[in-house]
């Protein structure tokens, strides 16, 4: 069996990750460390700099994920930067953002990135478009999915969260498990 450790603090992430992706042949393992985030444009790039360093660092295959929210009319405001932006302004600040703004829209962006010691990261991505609402919903998540209606849903993500309904975008899962699947199909025989 190959290991391959998927590199986060959010165990809510590893366990979400391992629940949607299985690759026979492959063991993923949680490896708790914070990794460098570079200042990029989007999470792509952030994705693979973290997948890099931690291979080279651990000398493990490794996968890491990075999020980040981009607001249309605010020029892609706050990107790759999601978690840091958070931490300062909240639901509330996204709301007092968007006053008076008739462009709601925005796009979340998912990436993962794999990588092997003395490698190239390899990443794949999806974006999931919605709206800002007006006001704060929802008990679940984190302060973006109590304002963000994901498109084709009528709730925020905070209330599909609560009830448990939430079913986020996960293409980006499917394209690196037929790349595992490819690159480790050799290793399964």
């Amino acid at each position: 069996m190959n290991k391959i450790s998927f590199i986060t603090t959010n165990n809510f992430k590893f366990n979400q990750f391992t629940k949607r992706v299985h690759v026979d042949g492959l063991i993923f393992e949680q490896l708790s460390v914070e990794t460098p985030e570079i200042q990029a444009v989007n999470n792509r790039e952030v994705a693979e700099f973290s997948a890099k360093w931690a291979a080279e660092k651990f000398n493990l295959p490794v996968l890491k994920e990075d999020v980040g929210m981009y607001i249309h009319s605010l020029g892609g405001f706050p990107g790759p930067y999601l978690s840091q932006v958070e931490k300062w302004i909240k639901s509330e600040g996204y709301l007092k953002l968007l006053d008076g703004e008739n462009d709601r829209s925005a796009h979340w962006e998912y990436a993962i990135a794999f990588c092997e010691p003395g490698g190239d990261p390899v990443s794949f991505y999806v974006q999931a478009e919605g709206v800002f609402s007006k006001e704060i919903k929802g008990e679940a998540g984190w302060f973006t999915d109590k304002v963000f209606i994901q498109n084709g849903q009528t709730k925020t993500i905070g209330e599909l969260l609560f009830e448990n309904t939430y079913v986020r975008k996960e293409d980006h899962y499917d394209r690196l498990k037929e790349f595992l699947l490819a690159k480790y199909a050799n290793n399964n025989k």
